[in-house]
């Protein structure tokens, strides 16, 4: 009896301070990982994150702690939302209440202009309440001082160059239409000719640019983005071929998420 008594009194002791050190514990995750999507959390303060700048031309690798919050295995592969982006996780999977890496490879190719650059980050997880992550990356393109002897001169050259690559149209509503429009100037000294450009489905051109475009010349793609009878993550692309002998087929995104206001739509899928 007296060794019962002296068990409960430890338990009574032990149960408290079990539940103070697990509290203390997630209090301290939480601040290392403090942005959280669905049961994963990142080692960020928020969606966009700063990093050091990164030299053109090159490529850069960025490491990313992340941690799962829930009960269960998590897989995490890359969502591939942009060509200059590329995340690779350390594992197959990440255990609940453990911690992993994620290497995010930024490939700073020489037709992205100097300044600020904003980088995508698309995860794809098998995690119930929030399959798709994204995240933000925010950096400088500075100069690359160990490879300007060996950039090709530009004045001998076509160089079609656009102010950005990537368009995010964020959340919304299905059946709502979107106009992006991509602006871009022949930087080279030769002119660009575009032999042909492919479109996603559900987008349309509403503006094309001039099949020879002058150096020194801008213009602009204008494209039409439909919604309509879509849900989910949307990663949509414009490819451009031409005679730019750097990038002969350049990329230009458009991501986002669509939503419905109805729940009659079982398992809807993705709209390319």
């Amino acid at each position: 009896m007296k060794c019962r008594h002296l068990l409960t009194a430890i338990l009574t002791v032990l149960v408290p301070v079990a539940s103070v050190f697990c509290q203390t514990n997630d209090s301290i995750l939480l601040k290392k990982f403090a942005y959280r999507v669905g049961n994963l959390v990142f080692a960020a303060d928020s969606l966009e994150l700063i990093i050091p700048d990164v030299p053109q031309g090159e490529k850069t690798t960025y490491l990313l702690e992340v941690h799962n919050f829930g009960s269960k295995e998590m897989g995490i592969v890359d969502g591939q939302s942009s060509r200059f982006v590329k995340s690779v996780f350390s594992g197959t999977s990440l255990m609940p209440a453990t911690s992993g890496t994620i290497a995010i490879e930024l490939d700073i190719v020489p037709e992205l202009p100097l300044g600020p650059f904003r980088a995508e980050v698309s995860l794809e997880t098998d995690d119930a309440s929030a399959k798709y992550k994204f995240l933000y990356l925010l950096t400088n393109i500075v100069p690359n001082t160990n490879r300007s002897n060996n950039q090709i001169g530009y004045d001998t050259i076509p160089r079609l160059i656009f102010e950005h690559y990537n368009y995010n149209f964020g959340h919304q509503y299905r059946g709502k239409t979107e106009y992006i429009s991509f602006v871009f100037t022949n930087k080279g000294g030769l002119p660009v000719e575009i032999s042909h450009i492919d479109i996603s489905p559900n987008c349309s051109l509403v503006e094309e640019p001039p099949t020879n475009i002058m150096p020194g010349e801008k213009g602009l793609i204008r494209v039409k983005s439909n919604t309509k009878g879509c849900v989910g993550v949307q990663h949509r692309f414009v490819m451009i071929y031409c005679n730019d002998p750097v990038t002969p087929v350049i990329t230009l995104g458009i991501h986002g998420s669509v939503k419905t206001t109805t729940t009659s739509i079982k398992n809807p899928g993705f709209c390319p």
